[in-house]
């Protein structure tokens, strides 16, 4: 059983959840007998293997947070089509921008599987919102182009995949796709269990902080993600600790200026680049005194789903994808007024934190585990594949 996985930047992940998902799903899929093709952002065409996975380098546009994924995406399908058209039964798009390929796909009578991500045409709302004005009508065209993904994603395949229920009943209600499965992410376990208190404390005070001491946020730096709302919500709260956000900041992108703008001269306020490192960044997870997930627009976020592992409170933004993942086990603010309040009530002690912790390992154990992840992806690409051989 051959499948290819089309649309993330590659592995070992190092970007976000799309590349998370894929890493940890295609080990499983080959340690069930899959042969597994994933593709990834290069310079050239080419092909190796990463601990059994067949990675299959495609040229693309490179940079610090600038990538083309639809014209990607149809560079890898045709490299499929043309060199492994007999050695792929599946290909699956993990991404909505995978849609136009997706045609090709169609065309050459493939079986083909597709995740509308989150709700991507919204994101552009939000984020036209901190850009010059000159430069609305070009977030206006991206977002009507992204409406237009996310409607073939839902005629295009056989079967489309939401990774989140909100996310299958926002597709069944405005597009009314023939099939819409319900698979969810899982949770990677970020942090070795050799490391000493000790050795924890070391890797924090690089970074200023002190167990205990800080709220802490994972993200990508989009408005969408609502990055200025904690900002704004931490200045407004009379707390003692530190608030650290670790992003892809770029001081080049109106958004992260208008952060850095919002941040001024505190020092209570730290800005980090990205850590990929799994060890350091699940220390920083572990010892927060809280964290916090602001995010809007998507479905079930595994930069959430990672720190539920921890078992630390979560002050989460109060939109319907949050509430799936988290239920009782989160703190829910609607704006920066109330993310203010929300710090200071917790950090008086007013929140049954048995109740968080024991709802956050619930979950995680029963819903977003990445071993029943996987069973449900085997499942369903062994009915896909044995309905295309009959």
């Amino acid at each position: 059983m051959r499948v290819a996985l089309i649309g993330s930047r590659g592995i070992p992940g190092k970007y976000g959840g799309t590349e998370t998902f894929v890493e940890e799903v295609s080990r499983r899929l080959l340690a069930r007998g899959f042969r597994v093709y994933v593709t990834c952002e290069s310079k050239d065409f080419s092909e190796d293997e990463y601990d059994g996975i067949i990675r299959v380098h495609i040229p693309s546009v490179q940079g610090k947070s600038t990538t083309i994924p639809s014209i990607n995406d149809v560079l890898a399908t045709l490299y499929f089509l043309k060199k492994h058209s007999r050695d792929v039964d599946v290909l699956y798009f993990v991404s909505p921008d995978g849609s136009l390929a997706a045609i090709l796909a169609k065309l050459a009578k493939k079986k083909i599987l597709i995740n509308p991500d989150g709700v991507e045409w919204r994101r552009l709302i939000k984020r036209s919102r901190f850009v010059p004005f000159h430069l609305f009508p070009v977030y206006l065209a991206t977002m009507v182009y992204m409406y237009l993904m996310e409607y073939l994603s839902c005629k295009l395949p056989d079967i489309v995949v939401a990774d989140s229920i909100g996310i299958k009943e926002h597709l069944t209600k405005r597009h009314n796709p023939k099939r819409v499965v319900y698979i969810a992410y899982g949770a990677r376990e970020l942090i070795p269990s050799q490391l000493s208190k000790d050795d924890e404390i070391s890797i924090l005070n690089k970074y200023g902080v002190s167990p205990g001491e800080y709220y802490l946020t994972v993200a990508r730096i989009v408005a969408e993600n609502n990055i200025h709302m904690e900002v704004k919500g931490f200045k407004k709260a009379n707390s003692t600790k530190k608030l650290v956000i670790v992003g892809n900041f770029n001081k080049k992108d109106p958004y992260t200026r208008h952060l850095l703008k919002l941040k001024g001269e505190s020092n209570d306020i730290i800005f980090l680049d990205p850590i990929y490192d799994k060890e350091i960044l699940g220390v920083l997870r572990k010892n927060c005194f809280a964290y916090i997930h602001a995010y809007e627009v998507g479905g079930t976020n595994p930069s959430l789903l990672e720190q539920m592992l921890f078992k630390r409170p979560i002050l989460a933004y109060d939109v319907p994808f949050n509430k799936e993942v988290l239920q009782e086990g989160g703190i829910y603010f609607k704006d920066a007024e109330d993310l203010a309040n929300k710090m200071e009530m917790l950090e008086r002690g007013e929140f049954d934190l048995k109740l968080i912790k024991k709802t956050q390992i619930k979950r995680i154990k029963r819903q977003y585990n990445w071993e029943k992840v996987a069973r449900e992806y085997e499942r369903l690409f062994r009915t896909l594949i044995g309905r295309s051989r009959e």
